[in-house]
Order: C-alpha cells, then sequence, then structure tokens
C-alpha cells in the first residue's frame, strides 16, 4: 500500500498512519525475495491495507476473514503474526495486552512442592485443599475442604454461596483449630483464583504455611483433592434432589463426619482417617 502511494504522499506520512517504522519499509524495499518471501509481502500489504480499512478497529480474526473475501486464503496465525510484528494492534487488543501486561507483574505462583507425590508419613505436615460446589433448587452452594495426606482426614471444610477466599481461610481456620497442622506445613491447592489471591497468600504468611501448586490445567497435581470430592458426589450427592442449600450442606457434613470416622480407605490399608490420624499423632 505505500508502494503504490509514495509518489502521491510523503513516505514518512504513510507509515506513521499505518504505524509501520519508515525503516522498515525500507528494507522491505531493497530485499531480493523469495517467491515465499513476496507472497508473505502480498499479504503483509493486504494486511495492512485491510486493517487501515477498518480505521484501526480489526483484530486479527477480523483481517483474516477480510482477506478471504478477498479470495486470499490465509491462516489466522500468520495474519496474527504479521499484525503483531508491524504493531497493528486493535484499541480491544490493547486493553486485553494491557491487562495481561498486569497479571506479568503479579507475584509469582508457588512452585510445585508435591509433584504428585501424595504420601505423607506426618500428620498435618502436608494438607491439599479444593472448592465443589453443590446443586440445589436455591441455587449453588460450595464446598471447600482441607484434607491432610498422612492420614488422608478431612481437617477443614466451609461451605458458602459465594466462592470466594474467605471461604477457602474458613475451611483452613477450621483445619488449624484442630491443632494438628504443624509448623511450617505444606499446603497444595490448584491455580484457582481463591487460592491465587493476595489475601490468601498473606494468610498463609502468617500462619507459617507454605503453599504449593501444581501446574495450569493438570487436575493430576491435585488428585488427592480431588479424589475425596469425587466420592463425596458418587457415594452422597449425585442420587440427591436438594430444595435449599441448608439441606445440602447439612448433607456434606454429614458425609465428612462419615468420611473421617467410619469409611474405610484402601489408601490406608482399610483403616479410617481418624484412626490413621490418631495412630501417626501416638508416633510422633
Amino acid at each position: 500500500m505505500i508502494a503504490r502511494l509514495k509518489a502521491d504522499l510523503p513516505v514518512s506520512y504513510l507509515c506513521r498512519k499505518l504505524a509501520v517504522s519508515t525503516s522498515g519499509f525500507y528494507e522491505w524495499v531493497d530485499r531480493e525475495l523469495s517467491p515465499a518471501q513476496r507472497r508473505h509481502d502480498v499479504v503483509t500489504e493486504h494486511v495492512i491495507t485491510a486493517f487501515a480499512v477498518s480505521a484501526g478497529a480489526a483484530g486479527y480474526r477480523k483481517v483474516t476473514a477480510a482477506l478471504a473475501r478477498q479470495n486470499m486464503i490465509v491462516d489466522r496465525k500468520t495474519v496474527a503474526g504479521i499484525m503483531r510484528g508491524l504493531g497493528l494492534i486493535s484499541p480491544a487488543a490493547a486493553r486485553a495486552f494491557k491487562v495481561a501486561n498486569r497479571r506479568s507483574q503479579r507475584v509469582s505462583d508457588p512452585a510445585d512442592l508435591l509433584l504428585r507425590d501424595f504420601s505423607s508419613l506426618t500428620p498435618g505436615a502436608i494438607m491439599v485443599g479444593d472448592i465443589t460446589y453443590v446443586h440445589t433448587q436455591q441455587g449453588w452452594l460450595y464446598v471447600a475442604t482441607v484434607i491432610d495426606l498422612a492420614s488422608r482426614a478431612v481437617l477443614g471444610h466451609a461451605t458458602g454461596t459465594r466462592m470466594t477466599t474467605q471461604l477457602i481461610t474458613r475451611a483452613m481456620n477450621m483445619a488449624i483449630e484442630t491443632g494438628h497442622v504443624k509448623p511450617g506445613a505444606v499446603f497444595h491447592s490448584d491455580h484457582g483464583v481463591q487460592y491465587r489471591s493476595k489475601r490468601f497468600t498473606k494468610y498463609c504468611g502468617t500462619h507459617g504455611i507454605l503453599r504449593s501448586m501444581g501446574a495450569r490445567m493438570q487436575c493430576w497435581d491435585n488428585a488427592a483433592a480431588e479424589t475425596f470430592f469425587s466420592k463425596l458426589k458418587s457415594e452422597r450427592l449425585n442420587w440427591r434432589t436438594f430444595t435449599t442449600r441448608r439441606a445440602a450442606r447439612a448433607e456434606v457434613i454429614s458425609y465428612i463426619h462419615h468420611f473421617n470416622t467410619a469409611r474405610l480407605h484402601q489408601t490406608l490399608n482399610y483403616a479410617t482417617p481418624h484412626e490413621r490420624l490418631a495412630e501417626l499423632t501416638l508416633v510422633a
């Protein structure tokens, strides 16, 4: 486009309007081009034109569609790369970039201290946690848990109408109040926003708890916590209908009591979590 219009308008003006560098344009003109490079430059020119026609508002998907309407079929990843290289960013994409940039400046998430090793011989030394939800006719009931890996006992739990940081800190408070949480204990979770919040980070720091997180989108990295919810739903909740959150909460609490005190756990050689917790506490 610049090559076509430079006879009528200054190159510097055209480059400024199209948000490309003058030096970059001249480098493009001076190259000895291969057929593939010529094809790429033709596509680049059409991308610049389509972006200009949209008054700088189109993202790479709309630019790709605009090229297709001209019978120029180009992979949208190629278009995105060309636009990124030329700095052709729509206002919406620019806002998204600013949000992503702010996120990149946040404190890094903690490392995975477990690496899928869910074995532990010391009660209260390593805990795992997660949040699930239960459907009721009043709406969702959210459930947060804190589970001791050594005994598989649910040391803490909390329910609420919202999935908040306060929900997980209430569950953690209950676990701490049992007296089984060791100083310097590890708490492992997924990358839920509640577990990544500044408030929860500060909470764990205040109580001397080391945070650990598995990889993103890897459910197996927190399998011990998710297994409990799987049992809760398959053994107690999935075949029931709850008219109120209160009824659902009562059922959840009832199951946790059953799980801790009566349900034989294969991982514990068919002992209950509370039996194993008592045994390990005596040894410690």
